[in-house]
């Protein structure tokens, strides 16, 4: 109150009388409901502690430029800014939530295959043939079967089959045989396919990140 005689502005704390400077009336700034710091008039969000000033229960805050927006718009017409699927604020003293990210899926990618190498395509595929050769000849050798095949071996060959031995001597055999053979028809291979990439143009792979992860926890 003001002193009768004084002129000046007390205010009573439970005992006695203090002289004070008089209260401002907050028409000149906005007052933080949260922290009661005092911001300017135009101000949308409290610089102490980042509490929203303004009531809106049909808009958001954007949180870059701290204008008010539709909760429909994904950009913000004023800044630019991105502002995918942030929280309407239904009250004044809610603070400014962060901006949520929509999770966009992931583009997939083309790969073309330009060329085939003739060497390194020759030896994965000889590398191939060396294991089938190797199965193949411990069945043959090992076992009984495929008699017409085995006729038309030599004798001593023949003697082999169904024995330890057989199977050891056709496994060595067959993975040999397996990497001539398979190592020719990969380089032969290759170059048909250089040679229809370089007639037709080069086939495209279609590459995407998995969705799933395996996790060995």
């Amino acid at each position: 109150m003001i002193g009768a005689q004084t002129g000046r502005w007390y205010y009573y704390d439970g005992q006695k009388w203090i002289q004070s400077e008089p209260p401002e009336d907050g028409r000149g700034s906005v007052l933080c409901p949260n922290c009661y710091h005092q911001n300017e008039p135009e101000a949308r969000t409290c610089e102490a502690c980042g509490t929203v000033l303004v009531k809106t229960s049909t808009k958001i805050v954007c949180l870059n430029c701290g204008n008010l927006i539709d909760p429909a718009l994904k950009i913000c017409p004023y800044c630019e800014t991105e502002v995918y699927g942030q929280a309407e604020i239904a009250q004044a003293g809610e603070k400014a939530a962060e901006p949520v990210l929509e999770t966009r899926p992931a583009e997939a990618s083309w790969t073309y295959l330009t060329s085939v190498d003739q060497v390194t395509f020759m030896l994965f595929s000889g590398g191939l043939g060396i294991f089938l050769g190797v199965l193949f000849g411990l069945l043959l050798g090992s076992t009984e079967f495929f008699p017409v095949f085995v006729a038309s071996l030599p004798a001593f060959l023949k003697d082999m089959q169904g024995k330890l031995v057989g199977g050891l001597v056709f496994s060595l055999l067959g993975g040999v045989l397996g990497f001539i053979l398979a190592a020719l028809s990969g380089f032969i291979l290759a170059l048909l396919i250089n040679a229809a990439i370089y007639f037709f143009g080069q086939p495209g792979f279609r590459l995407e990140k998995s969705k799933k992860r395996i996790s060995l926890k």
